[in-house]
């Protein structure tokens, strides 16, 4: 078995007024991936859209920090993460082998903005999608970053903030927390 684990530090924290933090935990056993999640202080009673980010080169992915803020709105959006963590990969939703990125089948945290996400998950069907996506079957795990993206409809975010995918806005796509994903 292989293990990997991710420390989620909070993204964003003192501009959308909570500090989300939590642990994700990667096992590899024979030809499953057991994922958990564990997510605390996120905005309550929301969905979190939550995947990990890489480059399909296999480069290793950082957590961005305030050097990413290049339109300097005092906001780390979701296009501003690329040039150090890459690009959306896969889904930590109900069903992380389909590679179904926009879509309501994420976690949604309760009043008190916890969370917990676990999941079995075929690692062959996840390669073989893996694969069709960014030309390898090698998810590399220990070069890719956590995100937990999402908060509240109401909340005021300037229109610089960027990263709407199709019919979902920024409030979904804000990253709120990121952590690097290094072997156990």
């Amino acid at each position: 078995m292989t293990k990997y684990i991710a420390h989620i530090e909070p993204l964003n924290a003192e501009k959308i007024g909570t500090k989300a933090h939590g642990t994700a935990t990667f096992e590899e056993k024979g030809d499953q991936l057991h994922i958990h999640v564990e997510m605390f202080d996120t905005p309550a009673n929301i969905e979190h859209w939550e995947h990990f980010h890489g480059f399909p080169n296999g480069q290793k992915a950082h957590v961005p920090t305030a050097a990413q803020d290049v339109n300097h709105d005092g906001f780390i959006d979701l296009l501003e993460t690329e040039p150090v963590s890459g690009t959306t990969m896969v889904p930590l939703d109900d069903a992380p082998e389909n590679m179904n990125i926009p879509h309501d089948g994420y976690p949604v945290a309760d009043s008190n903005g916890h969370y917990e996400y676990e999941i079995d998950v075929s690692l062959t069907k996840l390669q073989k999608k893996f694969k069709a996506a960014f030309g390898s079957d090698k998810l590399q795990l220990d070069k890719r970053v956590v995100y937990v993206h999402g908060v509240p409809a109401d909340l005021e975010l300037p229109d610089t903030v960027g990263g709407c995918v199709m019919s979902y806005d920024a409030h979904t796509t804000l990253p709120i927390a990121a952590g690097e994903i290094e072997k156990a």
